[in-house]
């Protein structure tokens, strides 16, 4: 969170030889996916999804269902910011069918928008609408706020996309005022 991912990632990489030497596999799995964060952030996808991989196999494995749709939904992540939308539709509608199985509120609105994120950028708006209004609604139902300024803003931008501006200003304030609220 302070931006110094070097050490960051020396830290994962020594939980994650004491995790192995213990053999605590959802230890492992944890940091390997903390590993593969970093890669994310650093713009190293093959790596991110290296590390991600490597998780969710082990999630697996174990049958940590959260664990294995916090997995699915980021190498769904990567290939959305690789801009190849089949496989990050894949990777997302299957985490979304975990969160929604295992009642993971939170999980099914940010896989809701992920989705949405998808439509929007191939320029289905109905359909990208349709995501963001329901993880909207989710975000509204369990109070989170950063949740609902994203949401907004999302909606917002479809407004903005299809030229309905008066729409687009009045979401886009409601979100930008929500992240002023809390900070973001």
């Amino acid at each position: 969170d302070q931006g110094d991912l070097a050490k960051a990632i020396d830290y994962y990489t020594k939980s994650l030889k004491i995790y192995e030497e213990i053999g605590n596999k959802k230890g492992i799995a944890n940091s390997l996916h903390n590993i593969g964060n970093i890669y994310d952030i650093q713009g190293d996808y093959a790596k991110a999804i290296d590390y991600f991989t490597r998780s969710l196999k082990i999630r697996e494995e174990i049958g940590d269902k959260s664990g294995i749709a916090g997995s699915l939904n980021n190498i769904g992540g990567i290939y959305f910011e690789q801009l190849d939308f089949p496989k990050s539709l894949d990777y997302q509608t299957r985490s979304l069918k975990i969160y929604e199985e295992i009642g993971d509120k939170k999980g099914i609105a940010d896989a809701l928008n992920n989705i949405g994120n998808i439509y929007s950028d191939q320029g289905d708006y109905a359909k990208a609408m349709d995501y963001y209004t329901k993880s909207l609604e989710i975000y509204e139902e369990i109070g989170d706020k950063e949740g609902i300024a994203m949401s907004l803003n999302n909606i917002g931008n479809i407004y903005y996309d299809q030229g309905d501006y008066l729409k687009a200003l009045e979401k886009s304030t409601k979100a930008l005022n929500i992240a002023q609220e809390i900070g973001v």
